[in-house]
């Protein structure tokens, strides 16, 4: 099992132009920032808030995903198959209407109070996906202005068959809260 933590992920991805990917061991996890479906005026931030979008504006929440200047999307894929077992978000208040998981030709997730785990934000997925297949986290386009989250972890497992790793699944915990770290 290899465990990927957002000091590593995140330092890699943090303030990147808005397109950044980063391989180990044969995989690779690409991203994207998106405002409004846009990729020029935004990048990939982090820090101790979480992960999220800065898009370009003056209210706009760096390390969060939100709508205060338009509607962020953090978009990303693997270089092979496998499964996104659950998310962990931060911020996570409204009961509808706050973030979706969206797989492209598969899933979508609205998550919200209403479908985490005891009522937190944390969110069991258990979606497949496919060699390139993006996935898509952004906020509601039906959320109130100013709505914000951001990303604390994902946990993706990578079949052994495709990751070339002998003898044992790979994991890949995307992002942690910095508050572990420091």
């Amino acid at each position: 099992m290899m465990v990927h933590s957002l000091q590593t992920l995140v330092l890699f991805f943090d303030n990147e132009n808005s397109i950044a990917s980063f391989t180990e061991n044969n995989i690779t996890l690409s991203m994207q920032a998106m405002l409004d479906g846009n990729s020029a005026n935004a990048e990939l931030n982090g820090g101790a808030e979480g992960f999220g979008v800065n898009g370009n504006g003056p209210s706009d929440h760096t390390q969060r995903i939100d709508n205060s200047n338009g509607i962020e999307a953090i978009v990303f894929s693997f270089n092979t198959s496998g499964i996104l077992n659950t998310i962990d978000l931060r911020y996570i208040e409204e009961s509808t209407n706050e973030a979706v998981l969206s797989f492209d030709g598969g899933g979508q997730f609205n998550l919200n109070t209403e479908t985490a785990l005891s009522g937190r934000d944390d969110f069991t997925i258990n979606e497949a996906f496919r060699a390139g297949q993006l996935i898509s986290l952004y906020i509601s386009s039906e959320a109130d202005l100013n709505e914000n989250f951001a990303l604390e972890s994902i946990i993706v497992q990578i079949p052994e068959n495709n990751a070339a790793i002998l003898g044992m699944n790979f994991l890949i915990l995307l992002f942690v809260s910095f508050r572990k770290f420091f």
